[in-house]
């Protein structure tokens, strides 16, 4: 696996080469698209002038150049069609590696896909550490390109819990995929290709025609009338040619043909439709399994992807097929064609046959085909972070039954790596109590303690050199707002949060509780005294509470059991008269203070 500044250069060359690759597909069309209509004029003047002089001995060398020229002219526009797709599919490969540089910046934070569409109201943890929305780790890491994919990784975020043993699964397969940034981008590739056409396409609905075995059959008269009637008509057709029969005969049977076809559409387009309008989306879905099925993985979730992907009866090969089926289809486009091949051949009950041998064949692989690209798209997603960032395991403990947590170089996700400072860490169960300055780290320690547990959760890699666990229901309060129109305000709004935290403190199960300056929209009297009830009741072996304040007050609480809290500190630091801060974290508690110098640093003289 590569490091972190080497998948960062690959990406910028890859980058660099697309652009070079496009910049050559641009002018090769531009010279395509003006030799074709000079081929074109060309070749339609030789046949003007060789037809409309064709008493001229040369006539006839014009009308045979004039037929080479458009042949041509055939030949360079389905050249120009593929050039044409090569610039979209260099256009989209330069994209997704410009999109992997910026996250190794500041630049995600430009990306409009920021999964504030899946930020529940009632979801305050999602908020209060950024897994969704504005500045997200969803917004820098997402690679989902498909509906189900996005609503896949954001329900991740979301829930923020898995069993132990997929969690293993999981954590395997993230980190194989971290080092095929190669695959990520073919993959990513085709994920924004499809998601053009993904509102002809309903996927989940197109899986259920697939896995249910009542839809999609042909009815038994049905294959009667497509074998009999066709033979019955072409052998008509014969007589009639051969001046047995008259004209009368093949053309009632055409007519009856016809008639037939119109009146019963409904069941053979309730048959094909779902098969076409999939269609649409075919090529690069065959492409993202043929990726899959292409991969040598080891991991089990991965190996068992590409297994379903690959094969005789394969997703891919049916994707394949399908593509057939839709070109065939497209004839009833051609109102003269398709009338002509229904009155003859029944042509809309063949294909109704041929879409129900095929859904017979790879329907059970086609359904649930969605789902296994939605769970690529979210392990990719957090695969993401091991090549964009330094990052360890995190290993999680299910069984304890006395919470801890210990970090090493632990830092912040979304902070770009030369300005986080990493932090060793060791938090039991019990109360924590973190003072410092304003400004000086306290908040985003809470997030990065917080955001690095939800990873290692769901089996990604952490942002650390080391972090083992428990595992623990995560609960925050740190971006606490009012509501008027329910007239709420900050402070009670914040008791409504504190409470959620004290009715599953009841439950004895393993929690933890991130509070960010406690009871800050209170008087200093009553916030100290309601901070130290609070904290207390909720203190104890299954819980780690850790409290950053800015009361003094507070260092010195003890728990029920009269066991004191815990310390530890941010501070900072002066460079003449310039305030400056480290974000290490100190044993023990606060002993300084900065208000006055950040309020001269803001132009107020105090």
């Amino acid at each position: 696996m590569m490091t972190v500044s080497e998948n960062r250069k690959q990406f910028e060359q890859w980058t660099l080469d697309y652009q070079n690759q496009k910049e050559r597909a641009d002018r090769l069309f531009s010279r395509i698209s003006t030799f074709r209509i000079l081929t074109f004029l060309i070749g339609a003047a030789g046949l003007i002038v060789g037809i409309t002089e064709k008493e001229k001995s040369y006539a006839t060398l014009l009308v045979i150049a004039g037929v080479l020229f458009l042949l041509g002219f055939v030949a360079l526009v389905k050249w120009h069609s593929v050039v044409a797709e090569r610039q979209e599919s260099l256009t989209e490969k330069w994209e997704v590696c410009r999109r992997y540089c910026n996250r190794f910046t500041d630049g995600w934070r430009k990306f409009e896909e920021k999964g504030t569409v899946y930020l529940r109201e009632d979801d305050c943890v999602a908020a209060d550490i950024d897994l969704l929305g504005e500045n997200s780790l969803y917004q820098m890491i997402s690679v989902c390109h498909t509906e189900k994919g996005k609503q896949t990784f954001a329900d991740h975020l979301t829930t923020r819990y898995i069993e132990e043993a997929e969690r293993e699964q999981r954590h395997a397969a993230i980190k194989e995929l971290s080092g095929k940034p190669e695959f990520a981008v073919e993959f990513e590739t085709a994920g924004r290709r499809m998601e053009a056409e993904k509102e002809k396409f309903d996927a989940e609905a197109f899986e259920d025609f697939c896995g249910d075995v009542a839809q999609g059959k042909l009815p038994a008269f049905a294959h009667v009338l497509r074998f009999l009637l066709p033979v019955c008509e072409i052998a008509s057709l014969v007589l009639f040619l051969t001046g047995t029969i008259s004209y009368g005969y093949p053309l009632a049977g055409f007519l009856a043909l016809l008639v037939i076809s119109w009146l019963t559409k409904f069941m053979t387009d309730g048959i094909i439709q779902p098969v076409y309008y999939a269609s649409t989306v075919s090529g690069e879905y065959e492409v993202m399994l043929s990726l899959v099925a292409e991969q040598a993985f080891q991991s089990e979730v991965l190996a068992r992807m590409q297994q379903r992907a690959g094969g005789a009866t394969g997703a891919v090969r049916a994707y394949h097929k399908l593509k057939a089926i839709s070109q065939a289809y497209n004839i009833s486009f051609n109102p003269l064609v398709h009338q002509i091949l229904c009155g003859l051949l029944l042509w809309d009950y063949q294909l109704a046959a041929v879409v129900s041998r095929w859904k017979k064949t790879y329907g059970t692989q086609v359904a649930g085909c969605s789902d296994m690209i939605a769970e690529l798209e979210d392990l990719m997603s957090f695969s993401v972070l091991g090549m964009v960032r330094e990052t360890g395991e995190g290993q999680i403990d299910y069984t304890e039954t006395e919470v801890h947590l210990e970090g090493t170089n632990l830092y912040h996700p979304l902070l770009l790596p030369d300005q986080a400072q990493g932090n060793d860490v060791t938090l039991g169960s019990g109360i924590t109590i973190i003072t410092g300055s304003n400004m000086s780290g306290k908040t985003t320690f809470l997030r990065t303690v917080a955001i690095n547990l939800v990873l290692a959760y769901l089996g990604a890699p952490v942002c650390a050199e080391t972090l083992k666990a428990s595992y623990m229901r995560i609960f925050t309060s740190m971006r606490v707002k009012d509501d008027v129109a329910h007239g709420i305000s900050t402070f009670y709004a914040e008791i409504l949060r504190i409470k959620e935290m004290a009715v599953y403190r009841k439950e004895e199960k393993p929690m933890l509780c991130l509070i960010d300056e406690i009871f800050k929209g209170t008087n200093s009297a009553d916030r100290i005294v309601g901070a130290k009830e609070v904290i207390t009741k909720l203190a104890g072996s299954r819980c780690m509470t850790v409290v950053s304040t800015h009361d003094f007050e507070l260092c010195s609480i003890t728990d029920k059991n009269q066991t004191p809290a815990v310390n530890y500190h941010f501070q900072e630091y002066y460079e003449g008269d310039e305030l400056r801060f480290d974000y290490k974290i100190r044993d023990g508690r606060c002993t300084t203070t900065n208000a006055r110098a950040i309020l001269r640093m803001a132009g107020f003289e105090v």
